[in-house]
């Protein structure tokens, strides 16, 4: 597979910087991104690490720049909404003239614009988690997802499963599109592994307790428990399960948010677990290789200008690392040229590994997964 370098472009793939070729590419010495993020709100907490990101990223693109010129950044708060998130990005398109869009940092807040890029030919990566944002490809023609598809995680959680000779699990997830789609990957994973879901609880995310619906999971008596959320309700789950003394297993999914699920379960998340890309654990990593190179490089440097490493961050890199491999492939701004380069494109990611093509807008492989568990206040390799 060719590799891509997390920020600093090709290694493998020789293109020629040369102008670009539509209106909507910023200045005549910039190239404008959209970006919408949930920086307020429901999800804020994933587009605090994704901004960090691509802050980090775009500024090492512009140490040498891309088809000669910069990379302009307009990013935009979607408050968590939908509704403001597909006004957010038709002002970016239509004010901005932007070439491409990255967002939002939800399922939600992608799912309300689809149709408007896909009008447009505006290319647009998401951070959102559903396999909805990208499929069916027919209708999703300019849309692309970093995220793992939904196979992908819940089949590492079912490996998980079957080497701990777990066969009955419940699950707990919001009354949301993020809790559809984890519902919906795990109950199918499940089945197919002959594994019983013993039970389904869903919660609201405005509720500041999920005792009753947890009490009710545990009475189902399951090994395990899987929690299918983003913060703060992964964390006040998770404070919730140790409170009613459940002494199984417990699994989040990447959702959690890493760093954020520990600062908000405190002690409770101590023994938890997590499906994660393993630059998580980038420390623990042996860099043998140019991908686990590449990851310890943007955690570094991650950690070193933000002080800790966001679980969300590598969505936010690995997007515009994408785009901008596209854009350099094509030669070109134009939305197009963009979208024909995303389909064709072989990257090694922060994530794990992207083969993009005609019938898979996303996202990661599986290859770049694994099981992370809480040791001290730290995530660790799972033993």
């Amino acid at each position: 597979m060719r590799r891509l370098a997390w920020a600093s472009g090709l290694l493998t793939l020789t293109l020629v910087a040369t102008g670009c070729t539509d209106s909507n590419s910023g200045t005549d010495g910039e190239i404008a991104i959209g970006v919408s993020l949930d920086r307020t709100g429901a999800s804020a907490a994933l587009g605090a690490g994704e901004g960090n990101a691509l802050t980090l990223v775009a500024d090492e693109l512009n140490k040498q720049g891309v088809l000669g010129k910069k990379i302009k950044l307009i990013i935009k708060d979607n408050k968590s909404d939908g509704k403001e998130s597909a006004r957010v990005v038709k002002e970016l398109v239509e004010k901005d003239k932007v070439a491409a869009i990255i967002g939002g940092s939800s399922t939600t807040t992608t799912l309300s614009y689809l149709d408007y890029v896909t009008q447009k030919k505006i290319p647009a990566i998401s951070m959102g988690a559903s396999d909805a944002i990208v499929n069916p490809v027919a209708k999703r023609q300019y849309i692309f997802k970093t995220p793992a598809n939904g196979p992908a995680v819940v089949g590492a959680m079912v490996q998980e499963f079957t080497a701990r000779g777990i066969t009955k699990v419940g699950l707990l997830a919001p009354t949301s599109a993020y809790g559809d789609f984890g519902v919906n990957a795990l109950t199918v994973a499940t089945q197919q592994a002959g594994i019983e879901l013993v039970r389904v609880e869903r919660f609201e995310e405005s509720a500041k307790d999920y005792k009753p619906e947890i009490g009710r999971l545990i009475d189902a008596e399951p090994q395990s428990i899987v929690i299918a959320a983003i913060m703060p309700g992964a964390g006040i789950a998770a404070k919730n399960i140790k409170e009613l003394g459940f002494a199984g297993r417990v699994y989040n999914d990447g959702g959690a948010g890493a760093e954020l699920f520990v600062a908000g379960a405190g002690d409770a998340s101590e023994g938890m677990s997590m499906i994660h890309p393993s630059i998580l654990a980038a420390n623990q990593l042996t860099a043998t290789t140019p991908s686990a190179l590449a990851q310890k490089e943007f955690f570094t440097k991650y950690t070193q200008r933000y002080g800790t490493y966001s679980g969300y961050a590598s969505y936010g890199a690995d997007a515009l690392n994408l785009l901008v491999a596209a854009i350099r492939k094509a030669d070109s701004t134009d939305g197009k040229k963009i979208r024909d380069a995303l389909e064709g494109i072989s990257y090694d990611g922060l994530g794990g590994s992207y083969q993009f093509g005609t019938g898979n807008h996303g996202g990661a492989s599986g290859d770049g997964l694994t099981v992370l568990t809480v040791r001290k206040g730290a995530w660790v390799l799972a033993q």
